[in-house]
């Protein structure tokens, strides 16, 4: 975790992530309370990756979470979604198929929930963020789907615990999307890893 003073150009490293408190994070810190919040995808007393808290006024690093075999996320590939005072987020791998999930976790109680197992056609292994448009979400995974297991665009409703999936990728419209997916002008724009007309991404 560092911290950079654009006015100074003063950069401070604040955090060297390790076995114990996580290490590889791959998605950005959410703020909440005036404290920041994050994931890693590795480290902690199972390997698979924590949720951490860091306070800037302290300042403290804090391990919230660990991801372990018998939590319904593993290895979170992206960042934590702020929806009023909970965040969701997904586990690359996890859940009752092992292929990831979706889940919703209460800063206020430190209490993690499993909300939705993917398998199979629905997708699998998620490696991004979810983004909030009017109370509903929306994501990728990065395989799973109708075709080749190239991934697929989906809708979550957290009110029902409604999954919706949107468009399979196919790999002539883009395969294996990694990241998150954002809002400009009502609609939603993202990027593929792989396939298009070059196989380069789309």
């Amino acid at each position: 975790v560092f911290e950079w003073d654009p006015g100074t150009n003063l950069y401070t490293k604040l955090v060297d992530f390790d076995e114990t408190n996580g290490w590889r994070p791959w998605g950005s810190l959410t703020l909440k309370g005036g404290k920041l919040y994050g994931m890693t995808t590795n480290g902690g007393t199972a390997g698979l990756g924590v949720i951490f808290e860091w306070d800037p006024v302290a300042p403290a690093y804090t391990k919230k979470i660990d991801f372990t075999l018998s939590s319904s996320p593993h290895e979170p590939g992206g960042s934590l979604t702020r929806k009023g005072d909970k965040f969701y987020g997904m586990g690359y791998s996890g859940g009752a198929n092992n292929l990831g999930v979706i889940f919703e976790y209460d800063p206020a109680t430190n209490i993690i929930i499993g909300k939705f197992d993917f398998f199979g056609i629905t997708g699998t292994h998620p490696l991004g963020s979810l983004t909030l448009v009017d109370g509903k979400f929306y994501g990728m995974t990065m395989e799973g789907g109708a075709y080749s297991w190239y991934g697929v665009i989906f809708e979550w409703d957290p009110g029902t615990n409604l999954y919706t999936k949107l468009v399979d990728f196919d790999g002539s419209n883009g395969a294996y999307p990694h990241g998150n997916l954002t809002l400009y002008n009502g609609k939603l724009y993202g990027m593929t890893t792989q396939g298009g007309a070059n196989n380069y991404g789309v």
